[in-house]
Order: C-alpha cells, then structure tokens, then sequence
C-alpha cells in the first residue's frame, strides 16, 4: 500500500482531491499504488507499472476521473451505512462490477448477502460479515459514514458511478486493443467494449403505472413487421425487431434460395446482412441474379449465355443494386465475430447461413451438442440485446429411410434441442420425396410465439432457384406429432413377491413418492 506521503498526488488536487485526502490520511483499502508512474488495472484499479510498459500510464485528468469515482462510489457505500433503507435501491441499480475499490466491493458483497438473506442490516453487522476482526475495514467504514452526510441522494451517486466506471473500463479496453498482439483477441475486446457501451441507460424494468404510460405510446405506433416475399405468410407471422427466427431444412430442401428470396424482399426497406459460411459470397450471388432475372443458374454457372440471357442479366441491375442487401463471406467466424460485423455495419436484419457452421467458443471444451447450443444461445441474445431481428438457418436430421417423407418436427433440428428454445419462430421447408427434385414443396410454419401455425404448398424452380410469391392452401399430408416424454408405470408381476418397502407401505396402500 502506498504511504501517506504518496496519497494525496494519487487522490487529484481538486474538490474531489482534497475531500478524499482530508477524509483519508491513508489509502482507503484495496487501492494500489506504487511510487512513479501509475497505471489503470483491467478493474480500474491504480498500480505500479511494470518496467518497459511506459506506454501505459495515464494523465492527470484521467487518475482525476478516477477519483471522481472514488467519490461516488464511496457515498453509495455510506449511504447505505446511514440509512439501510436505501439498500435495495442500491441493489436494483448496481452490481458488484461497478466498485472499483476492493474495500468496496466487499463491502458490497456483505450488503447483498444479507439483503437477500432478509436478515437485519446495520453497520456493524456489515462489517462482521465482510471481513470478521479487520479492524482497518471498520475504520474505513466509520470513515465513510462521517464522509457521507445524507443517503437523500443516493440516486444521483449511483447513476454516477454507472457512468464513470462504464467510462473506466472503456478506457482500459481501449488500451488493452492498443497492446493486443492478435487480431482475434483485439475482436473480443472490441465486443466486450460494444457490450459495454450498449448497456448505457439500460430500461429494464416498469412498475404498473410506468408500464400503462408505454404502453399508450406502443399502440399509437405503427407496426413495422417485416415482409417475408408471400403476401399469405406476411399476414400471419409478425417479426419485430429483437427476435430469432430459425429456417430449417435438409439438403437440397431449398433452405438457402428460400433465405435468399425473404432477404431480397426485406432489404427494399431494411438493412439486412447475408452471412454465408457454406458457399462463397460469388456462388451466392450467381443464385440471387438466376432469381430475379429468369436466367437457369447452370448457363450462369458454365458460362453458357446467348444475346437473350445477358439482356435478362443486364435488365435487372439497376433493380438489385437499389436492395441494401450485403453478402459477407462468414467462413470461420465466431458469433462474437458476427455480432461485431453487425454492430459495424448497422444491419437490422442478418442471415446465417447456417447454425450449425459457425465456430463455437467452446470448441475442444464440449460435446458437440454443447457447441450447438451455446451457438444457440448467443444469437438469441444477440437478437435480443441488439435489437436486431436474427434469421439462423439449420440443418435436418435425417430420416431414417429414403424416399416418401412427414412433415419435419421442431425434434429433427439436428445436433441441439437448445435451438427449439431459444428461437420465437421456425420455419421448415420440405420436400415430400427426396429423391425426386420435382416433388411438390411445403413451407411449415412450426413455431410462432405471437401467432397461429400453418402449412402451405410452395412453388419452386429448380434451374431458376426461383420461389413464387404464391403459397396455396396446401392439401393435407402426412402429419406427425411432437415426442411426447410420459412417465414409466410399474405393475405386479404374477406370483412376484413384494419388495421390502412394498410391505412397509402396505397399510397406506402406498409406495414412498407416489
């Protein structure tokens, strides 16, 4: 720990400077310095630098920053101290996360135990619980109970701690991008500083009376659900912002001409990013240009085109080139990866094409199934912490025999139930028999958590990799249901003789736990 002599340069020389080192002949406990230069910690804590790391030290205005945030946190503390009333203001408002002094942060810790526990709060039983017989942590508590005249505004300090830590740690990411070696962890701290920042003056919660007010004001707005290319699905599958739609699909089903037929439609209004990990971003746009324009994507493919094809090609330009639509070779991306491209391209609507291929963070670390779900996972919450609305494509398991097929079940997305959890919508398009091409197509709507199911026939052209507009109302098909998971019944055997617990419970005409 520094010495007194040292502390008051640390501290500043403003008002927040003089307060902290009248209030504080010593360092309070838990903040580290040494003599020279100082540095911020990934925590937001002062310490020594290490020799040869000069590029690391901070100016007067930012340790002053840091001291501003020494202030707040420490009146949170003591306001607590004061007045256990306002503790679970407190605990509604920050996390642990947010002290940047040790002594704090267990102070902190002791407060939330107890306050979960319902047990009775007061200083001293605070103390006991966070550190028992550390008489410099008593000391640093009956300091801040003198420093901190009123708990009226705690409000105020919290919201200010909020912002000065949020600001402490983007500071330490941005010197921790500086000093990265690898590209891959300079995209991790760059998530983590997005994260960061997306979370500034999070609403997350509303009383009665604030939850009326919001709600007055979402229903003089206008819905903007976004269109799929068919009229018949547009009306009855409602997508808004902040959701995870799944398209699912075996092989050669037509899941990614579908995928591309919804994404063309919706980037005439919106901002939608195509992630291709399967086929490179030229082969994917050969399929969208055979689509709109009519030509068979064979000719376009082999380079065989006469006078007419290069006028269809030609015709249709001016058309595609107005759609805000982009294509990203994903190849090897992570999710993180994802969410970052996303961020950076201010995409309302992304394309994964498909789940099942993008490189999950746990690889080695994990069954597959695990890979797949926390793949799952993190593009649902990417949906929903981001506001954007996620299409994630995914594979089929296979049926068991060839040829004549049922209707696909939210049981066949292959590798991970997670994905039917986590996902607000599935799609699943679908041959009747996968060895004819030609075979009538079914477009089933299996899950929609704001609205009704359905099944249509759809109409699709193979040379072209053209979906018609058009779904009729289909005829009926093979159905299958859901897995259901019953619970084992036992009976008698004949002439069985009864288990030693059988003949204890004989006289209530009960088993235990039945």
């Amino acid at each position: 720990m520094p010495s007194s002599a040292n502390w008051p340069a640390l501290s500043g020389s403003g008002r927040f400077g003089r307060r902290m080192a009248k209030a504080f002949p010593t360092p309070p406990p838990g903040l580290t310095a040494g003599a020279g230069r100082t540095k911020l910690s990934r925590t937001g804590q002062l310490c020594p630098l290490r020799p040869g790391r000069e590029v690391e030290t901070v100016d007067s205005a930012e340790v002053a920053a840091y001291g501003r945030n020494i202030w707040a946190e420490q009146s949170v503390i003591g306001s607590m101290l004061i007045d256990p009333r306002v503790v679970g203001l407190v605990m509604a408002g920050l996390t642990e996360d947010d002290f940047l002094l040790e002594a704090d942060q267990r102070l902190f810790r002791s407060f939330k135990a107890r306050f979960v526990a319902n047990q009775p709060i007061d200083s001293v039983l605070v103390c006991q619980a966070a550190a028992p017989g550390d008489k410099e942590l008593n000391a640093y508590a009956i300091q801040l109970m003198d420093l901190t005249p009123t708990a009226a505004n705690v409000a105020e300090y919290i919201e200010v701690v909020k912002e000065n830590t949020r600001m402490t740690k983007s500071h330490s990411i941005g010197r921790e991008i500086a000093a990265s070696l690898t590209q891959e962890e300079s995209v991790r701290l760059y998530q983590q500083g997005l994260d960061l920042l997306s979370n500034r003056g999070r609403d997350d919660e509303a009383d009665m009376a604030k939850a009326a007010v919001e709600f007055n004001d979402f229903l003089e707005r206008t819905p903007d659900y976004l269109p799929w290319g068919f009229p018949l699905l547009d009306e009855g599958l409602d997508v808004s912002p902040g959701i995870l739609v799944v398209l699912g699909g075996r092989p050669s089903d037509g899941k990614t001409a579908l995928a591309l037929h919804m994404a063309y439609a919706q980037a005439e209004t919106k901002n939608v990013g195509y992630f291709t990990l399967e086929d490179d971003r030229n082969t994917l746009f050969s399929r969208l240009k055979a689509s709109i324009s009519g030509v068979p994507l064979r000719n376009i493919l082999r380079r065989k085109l006469n006078e007419r094809d290069y006028r269809l090609l030609a015709d249709v330009n001016d058309e595609i080139v107005k759609r805000r639509l982009t294509i990203i070779d994903a190849a090897g991306m992570t999710v993180n990866d994802i969410i970052t491209r996303t961020h950076a391209k201010k995409f309302d609507v992304i394309y994964v094409d498909y789940l099942q291929m993008i490189r999950s963070s746990l690889r080695g670390r994990g069954t597959r199934q695990d890979e797949v779900a926390d793949i799952s996972r993190s593009l649902a919450d990417m949906a929903r912490n981001s506001g954007v609305v996620v299409v994630a494509l995914a594979q089929l398991s296979r049926p068991a025999q060839k040829g004549k097929r049922e209707a696909p079940l939210m049981a066949d997305l292959k590798e991970s139930g997670q994905i039917e959890q986590d996902a607000n919508v599935i799609l699943f398009v679908w041959r009747e028999d996968e060895t004819d091409s030609k075979t009538p197509r079914h477009l089933t709507l299996a899950k929609n958590k704001l609205g009704l199911l359905g099944q249509w026939g759809i109409t699709f052209n193979g040379p072209t990799q053209k979906f018609l507009p058009e779904l009729t109302t289909d005829r009926p098909v093979a159905k299958r249901r859901e897995p259901e998971y019953k619970q084992q019944t036992f009976y008698e055997l004949p002439g069985g003789e009864p288990l030693p617990w059988e003949e204890e419970y004989d006289h209530i005409g009960a088993a235990p736990n039945t």
